[in-house]
């Protein structure tokens, strides 16, 4: 039986997973930040967002492993650079999914008038869902993303050519550009781009990796930018006094509204949970397999490489469930917050981004693509500065914690040798 994912089933976790909640979430913000200018916004973001796509699946192609892309960052830095880079990662997804789950949740209570009480108790249903998910085949999962992906792209597609035939107008500026505004936006868009570098964790489970992961880049690519841009265009044209949406910051559904009438918020919940589960399955999935790889390499506990029927790393996956449970419970008894959460993952997150993207800079020879690897280090470096104080200082105590252990190593390594 065939136990690797083709060129369908690979963009089908990525599409899923870099758009998101991103893609609910995102739009309606620029909407509002920069009106006339939202387009132009969203065509600078893709346009990132494909050399940022470009970049890892090179990276992925060039230094192919389990690991991912913190092989790369080792060959451009070394041994240290690298490990930091896992550990990063790691330490993100240990809290994140948590986050996506929860927006999922939250949506699901919202619109069916449910307590917030039990939001808590469906995100930990969707977490076991998810869990048991990645204890399939890869195929499995590659499938379900696939479908899942394809789905919510027509309704949104459809919703967002529908509303601009209602007003086939293309919504060129017609007023100054506010470039302090248009900063502050792209800053926050970065975040449509997010998700990519986990390419590099499912080289080992692709078919013809050298075809399907340039193809399967170029069709998420595809997507996603088709996806982000009909919405921007869509929410642009919508007229002001249109419908439910006239107080407050337009939402994805209006967008879909015309197309679906009253079932635009059911529809909304679906796409939402969906996505959020994509994006579920697309992490975890992917660093799992670090996980398992760092196990086989002894820098994490030998157990956690076990694997099963299926090869999927089900003892890094528990652990990394089981942590999330407790994320989880810590959110349920307000020892946290959803914010603290998500701060705590995406200065993580952003981190493993910024070593990746260094070493593709430095690794790879093309000069347009070394130019697109200079911004997207400056857009990272311009996010991880807005991270809480408390963030920022943990972060540094994880750094510095394993550089330490880095250096023992080392030391006591060549301590063997000499002896």
């Amino acid at each position: 039986m065939q136990k690797k994912i083709g060129v369908l089933q690979l963009s089908g976790l990525i599409a899923g997973a870099v758009l998101g909640s991103g893609v609910i979430l995102l739009p309606p913000i620029a909407q509002a930040r920069l009106g006339q200018w939202t387009l132009a916004a969203w065509l600078v973001i893709m346009g990132l967002g494909a050399a940022f796509a470009m970049v890892f699946a090179k990276l992925a192609l060039a230094y192919p492993g389990a690991e991912g892309a913190p092989i790369a960052i080792r060959k451009a830095f070394g041994a240290r650079a690298g490990r930091l880079a896992s550990v990063y990662l790691l330490c993100a997804v240990c809290v994140g999914p948590t986050a996506v789950l929860m927006t999922a949740a939250k949506t699901i209570s919202h619109a069916v008038h449910l307590q917030p009480d039990v939001e808590t108790l469906m995100a930990g249903g969707l977490l076991l869902l998810c869990g048991w998910l990645l204890t399939r085949r890869i195929t499995l999962v590659g499938n379900i993303a696939f479908a899942a992906s394809v789905a919510v792209s027509i309704v949104l597609v459809a919703g967002s050519l529908t509303t601009i035939c209602t007003e086939p107008t293309l919504p060129l500026p017609g007023t100054p550009l506010d470039i302090a505004a248009m900063g502050r936006t792209l800053l926050v868009l970065f975040w449509a781009i997010i998700g990519w570098e986990i390419i590099g964790n499912y080289t080992m489970d692709v078919r013809q990796p050298k075809t399907t992961i340039p193809v399967a880049t170029a069709l998420a690519v595809t997507i996603i930018c088709g996806v982000y841009i009909l919405i921007a265009w869509a929410l642009a044209v919508i007229p002001p006094t249109q419908g439910p949406y006239t107080q407050g910051p337009r939402s994805v559904a209006a967008v879909v509204t015309i197309l679906l009438g009253p079932l635009a918020d059911v529809v909304i919940m679906l796409i939402t949970t969906t996505l959020c589960v994509c994006t579920y399955l697309m992490i975890v999935g992917g660093v799992s397999r670090l996980a398992a790889s760092l196990a086989l390499e002894h820098r994490l506990p030998a157990v956690l490489a076990k694997r099963n029927k299926h090869d999927a790393p089900v003892a890094a996956l528990g652990l990394l469930v089981g942590l999330q449970f407790i994320s989880l419970l810590l959110l349920h008894l307000k020892i946290l917050s959803l914010e603290d959460i998500i701060a705590a993952a995406n200065a993580f997150f952003l981190s493993n981004s910024l070593l990746a993207v260094a070493a593709a800079m430095r690794l790879i020879p093309p000069w347009p693509l070394r130019m697109a690897c200079a911004l997207l280090c400056l857009g990272f470096v311009s996010l991880l500065s807005f991270s809480p104080p408390w963030i920022l200082v943990g972060l540094g105590a994880v750094t510095c914690a394993v550089l330490a252990q880095e250096a023992g190593l080392l030391q006591r390594k060549h301590t063997k040798e000499r002896a």
